[in-house]
């Protein structure tokens, strides 16, 4: 009913009151004269108007007022969402674009959590492949360790699993979760969306928020911008690393190729702190391969520098520098620690070959320190120390001479 409808209803219910009223007065029981008449029927008069006036006008209006007032209220709400989902959106790719490595995306990632999730907790799990050990764990408004997950790898989440974001109402079915630990607060509900990498779930990012409350849904929305964008700069930073990589390391080995020992050394030549080179070559190679086959040769390749690897640092760099020929490059070590490294190195070899099906191999390795913090002049010191090992009969290490002029010196060799 419009508003006029509703005005001349109200006013033809009054009028008919009216009338009413001027009957009931006419009867000789309500028969009153002078003032107290007129007062008489106005008060009955605003009775009998009071009821038609609130129902068919006033009520009607404000019920019309509230859901105008409630409408507006929902669109100003539609519309600050959008605008918050717009401006996370163009933030977190204005951001992205500039993250040129894995950490700073994480970085990113860390500030985008609190502007999806709007003060609420908050989470960012991530690891390098579906059924690789979550290597980041971001967490963002968690004031306990109460319903944070825990799931060890992106394939045990059931987010991921389905490939799509999901909304968990309430803390029964997050119960069911495997990265659940613990009791969940009730009345609790989660909001999980995957990350992807060119097709592949390697992460989750979530949120808790009220069983049954509609902001879950709108919240899973920011939860998807920042899933979807970190995902896609995750392909592109890791696709570079890869190719770098691919371009720093030999194809057989896995070790580092000669171009990236180079550049390692020039960068060490220009710090303070001392380091060695070992030059390594395995012993009469060129009769592995004669009598074995080059399959052999090859996995001998590959046992020398895991058994290396297995012996040195996280900073030290071991490189193919030719054939059979590996350098070894140790920063912020003595000389007689570098051999003890060497020794230990060629003690271990021994087991390993048996362990690995493989020919018993040795290797000869010179070592040189860098007194002049010359690489080039470093290198041909270590390869002549190398050249002098294997003129001794191999199976050994032996030292450069030092920046005092002092003849190379031999470290005993360990029996294979």
């Amino acid at each position: 009913m419009t508003l006029m409808r509703r005005f001349w209803a109200t006013l033809a219910a009054v009028v008919a009151g009216y009338l009413v009223l001027q009957a009931l007065l006419a009867t000789p029981l309500l028969a009153v004269a002078g003032p107290w008449r007129a007062l008489l029927e106005s008060g009955l008069l605003l009775a009998l108007a009071a009821a038609p006036v609130w129902f068919l006008l006033c009520l009607p209006m404000l019920r019309e007022i509230r859901a105008a007032r409630e409408a507006f209220e929902r669109e100003s709400s539609t519309l600050h969402e959008r605008l918050r989902a717009h401006d996370l959106n163009v933030r977190l790719t204005a951001a992205l674009d500039m993250a040129e490595d894995e950490d700073a995306i994480i970085r990113i990632a860390r500030q985008a959590l609190t502007m999806a999730s709007d003060g609420a907790p908050a989470q960012l799990l991530l690891a390098d492949g579906p059924d690789s050990a979550m290597r980041h764990d971001l967490a963002e408004g968690w004031t306990s360790d109460e319903g944070r997950c825990y799931v060890e790898r992106p394939s045990d989440c059931p987010a991921v699993r389905r490939g799509m974001g999901t909304v968990f109402e309430d803390s029964l079915v997050l119960s069911a979760c495997r990265g659940m630990r613990g009791p969940m607060p009730s009345q609790c509900g989660a909001a999980c969306t995957p990350v992807t990498v060119a097709g592949t779930g390697v992460g989750v990012v979530r949120a808790l928020g009220s069983s049954g409350d509609p902001i879950m849904y709108r919240l899973l929305q920011s939860l998807n911008t920042v899933a979807h964008h970190v995902g896609a700069r995750l392909v592109t930073v890791r696709s570079i690393s890869a190719s770098a990589r691919e371009a720093a390391t030999d194809p057989l080995t896995g070790a580092a190729n000669r171009r990236s020992g180079e550049a390692r050394l020039a960068e060490l030549a220009q710090q303070p702190d001392g380091y060695v080179l070992a030059m390594i070559d395995v012993d009469h190679f060129k009769k592995i391969n004669d009598a074995n086959g080059h399959d052999v040769g090859d996995r001998v390749l590959k046992l020398l520098v895991e058994v290396i690897r297995g012996c040195i640092r996280r900073q030290d760099m071991l490189c193919r520098y030719g054939g059979e020929e590996f350098l070894l490059i140790l920063s912020g070590i003595e000389m007689d620690s570098a051999v003890a490294l060497l020794q230990r190195f060629r003690a271990e070899l021994v087991p390993a070959c048996s362990r690995a099906g493989l020919p018993a191999f040795t290797i000869s390795a010179g070592v040189a320190d860098a007194p002049n913090a010359n690489p080039a002049q470093q290198v041909r010191a270590a390869d002549a120390a190398l050249y002098r090992a294997k003129e001794a009969g191999r199976d050994r290490v032996v030292c450069a001479s030092g920046a005092t002029g002092e003849a190379p010196s031999e470290s005993p060799g360990v029996s294979a």
